[in-house]
């Protein structure tokens, strides 16, 4: 279920609650049009303390929706998202690198009045933590790339997953890699763990090439060692063969790195 009301000043305020399906975001998408329509430029607080994910009809006509107005992003100023999920925080976050013409900031569930304010344009200190990990823009639809920059926290990984679904779900084979600056506290073998072994077998059945960049030499050793006895051609790279790496995959980044 969503409610969508537009406030003044051109607020629009999206609560969400339970699975969204696709009338859900087809009333948010007409909603903040004739916002923008009305206003010119807009601010977006969403509420997601009770979502409980979407159906693909509904991923789908929000992904094309997205992707239809990636022209358009300067007709939004700011996005003030609320949520008591690490994951939510580290997606949020990553968007707000991929976009940053658009100020995005995550609240707990309990600064409703926060986000509000900063919303309508007031200055609200920071309180967010960056993520461990943080996704490189490859130019391959069908190729992940991600970059381990400090202590990686288990919402770091979740976010992850959520990425490597989504791209299971629209290409039957992918291929990733991991790019090691800085590693602390962090286990290896979540490099290779996705979760479930249901979940293990159905993900590396997607996965051709893996190519790890850095880190510690056990790292390396690990990833050499995984390559034995699963079905996905792992390689591991020094740190500076960062781009003997991406030639390796066929792949470059979009962003410098």
């Amino acid at each position: 279920m969503i409610e969508v009301e537009t406030l003044p000043g051109g607020i629009v305020s999206i609560d969400v609650t339970g699975k969204l399906d696709k009338t859900d975001i087809e009333l948010v998408i007409t909603e903040l049009d004739a916002a923008r329509e009305t206003h010119g430029k807009i601010s977006v607080m969403v509420d997601l303390t009770g979502f409980a994910g979407m159906t693909a009809d509904a991923l789908i006509a929000d992904l094309r929706y997205g992707f239809s107005h990636l022209s358009e992003l300067d007709h939004y100023e700011r996005i003030a998202v609320l949520t008591g999920h690490d994951w939510i925080e580290t997606l949020v976050w990553l968007e707000g690198k991929l976009f940053r013409r658009i100020d995005i900031r995550c609240f707990k569930p309990e600064e409703r009045q926060r986000a509000r304010a900063f919303a309508n344009g007031m200055e609200v200190p920071r309180a967010e933590t960056a993520p461990g990990i943080v996704r490189v823009p490859s130019d391959r639809a069908n190729m992940l790339a991600f970059r381990i920059t400090d202590t990686v926290r288990a919402a770091d990984a979740k976010a992850i997953m959520g990425f490597l679904k989504d791209t299971y779900a629209r290409h039957d084979k992918i291929d990733l890699m991991v790019i090691i600056d800085e590693l602390d506290g962090f286990d290896p073998a979540i490099l290779f763990d996705t979760g479930t072994w249901s979940t293990k077998a159905q993900s590396l059945s997607h996965v051709g090439r893996y190519a790890v960049v850095g880190g510690p030499d056990y790292v390396r050793r690990t990833a050499a060692f995984m390559g034995t006895f699963i079905p996905v051609e792992i390689r591991a790279f020094a740190r500076d063969e960062e781009d003997e790496a991406w030639a390796w995959l066929n792949a470059g980044p979009l962003l410098a790195g």
